[in-house]
């Protein structure tokens, strides 16, 4: 069981004119096998949040904790962390699947006697492994995606970060990604932090979720609750996130 703390984190980016404050005192926890998601309007500081905690971004201030661990750039690499960006970008387009990932398990340095077993380990979870020796470059979008969520499995990470995991998929792929990404999380006890504009998306996966605003949290809950929180009222239905996220949005964005 692994728990991540994020304690007061804050996010200042400074030049000659002002200062802009992406984001302001942030704190939650995640556990093993859960799946929490950050919901709020773009520019609100979802990404900026993931970057810190990733270690692309330090932290003006506040703490990033696993395991009562602070996370520095010195023990960063004790504590193995997936990261899935996505999109087109990321992999060598004349390289098979199999070969980008032996790649980057180099670059993780796993040892060699354990690459390959692995590397094909990965492809397995995401049900590549049937296209292994197949070129990057003849992969569909949605096969692209999973490649990426193999990548972020290498040396079984307990943490996985999940940028918009489903965007510009179709319908199919998506749920695929999406059951695949659960089954992560149950299955192999993996604590997911996930950002998404999809409202179901973020229905089906979401254990919890942070509504953020402005770079604040503006609420901590289920789904339920930001229902309850909204105010909105169907006739002959419960309302829906999506109908519930659109009747705060003006609340969440910057001033």
């Amino acid at each position: 069981m692994i728990t991540i703390q994020i304690k007061k984190l804050r996010k200042e980016f400074v030049n000659q004119q002002d200062r802009f404050v992406a984001v302001d005192d942030v704190s939650f926890q995640l556990k093993s096998g859960k799946v929490l998601a950050l919901l709020g309007p773009n520019g609100a500081g979802k990404t900026t949040i993931v970057q810190m905690i990733a270690g692309y971004l330090q932290p003006t201030s506040g703490e990033i904790m696993i395991d009562d661990v602070a996370l520095t750039p010195k023990n960063r690499q004790q504590f193995p962390m997936g990261v899935v960006f996505g999109g087109e970008l990321g992999f060598y387009g004349n390289a098979t699947a199999k070969d980008n990932l032996v790649f980057f398990a180099n670059l993780k340095k796993i040892p060699r006697k354990q690459l390959h077993e692995e590397v094909d380990r990965v492809l397995d979870l995401v049900e590549l492994a049937n296209v292994k020796n197949k070129r990057v470059n003849e992969f569909s979008r949605g096969m692209r995606q999973r490649l990426h969520i193999a990548r972020a499995l290498l040396n079984r990470p307990k943490i996985i970060l999940l940028d918009e995991p489903t965007n510009g998929l179709d319908v199919e792929m998506a749920r695929h990604i999406r059951e695949l990404v659960k089954a992560l999380a149950e299955r192999e006890q993996i604590a997911i932090l996930l950002t998404s504009h999809m409202m179901s998306e973020i229905e089906f996966l979401s254990d919890r979720i942070l509504l953020i605003g402005a770079g604040k949290i503006y609420h901590e809950g289920t789904v339920e609750s930001i229902i309850q929180l909204s105010g909105v009222k169907a006739i002959d239905r419960p309302a829906t996130l999506e109908e519930s996220y659109l009747a705060l949005a003006e609340q969440l964005k910057r001033r």
